[in-house]
């Protein structure tokens, strides 16, 4: 079985009734929050797409066509995952044309932020998250797929993963 489809299997037998899953956040806050899935996109969803989507996130769009994730009832956010026509409307936005051609948001949420798929890759990592108002030289490359991300996200109860530093260890002197 697939990372992607073993990742998201997981992740709904852990949901409640009401597609619902309880987090603990940053402080300690726990909360419900919802996790839902589109049906499957269809041949012509993804005829539309004007660019070659990795394999990974095409499993992605042929499992659930967009959805919203780790949103909260209450105080919504979470992560929006487009479908197609949402990328493509996305795209034609007025000031978005300074996209570069390559770069397409795939996912909308946490105060503006787009997660970008692109074919520039480095290793296996094509994604970038782009912070709300930054020029693209600001943006930040993630080094992962598709797959890595979403299982990522999943493990980090929705919290952006890819902002926590790393702790360094003190020098000691004995």
């Amino acid at each position: 079985m697939s990372k992607i489809k073993t990742t998201l299997e997981t992740l709904k037998k852990r949901l409640d009734s009401n597609n619902l899953l309880e987090v603990q956040q940053e402080d300690g806050y726990i909360e419900k929050v919802e996790m839902i899935f589109n049906p499957p996109a269809t041949e012509d969803d993804l005829q539309k797409l004007p660019f070659s989507v990795p394999k990974d996130y095409e499993e992605f769009l042929r499992l659930h066509h967009g959805g919203l994730i780790f949103n909260s009832p209450e105080g919504g956010g979470g992560l929006k995952l487009l479908t197609v026509d949402e990328i493509l409307e996305y795209r034609a936005i007025p000031g978005y044309e300074d996209y570069p051609a390559n770069w397409f948001p795939v996912a909308y949420g946490y105060d503006g932020c787009y997660l970008i798929i692109t074919d520039k890759k480095v290793g296996r990592g094509y994604l970038f998250w782009m912070e709300t108002g930054n020029d693209f030289e600001d943006d930040m490359f993630l080094g992962m797929n598709f797959e890595d991300f979403l299982e990522n996200i999943i493990m980090a109860q929705g919290s952006k993963f890819w902002e926590w530093g790393f702790r360094i260890p003190p020098t000691f002197n004995f």
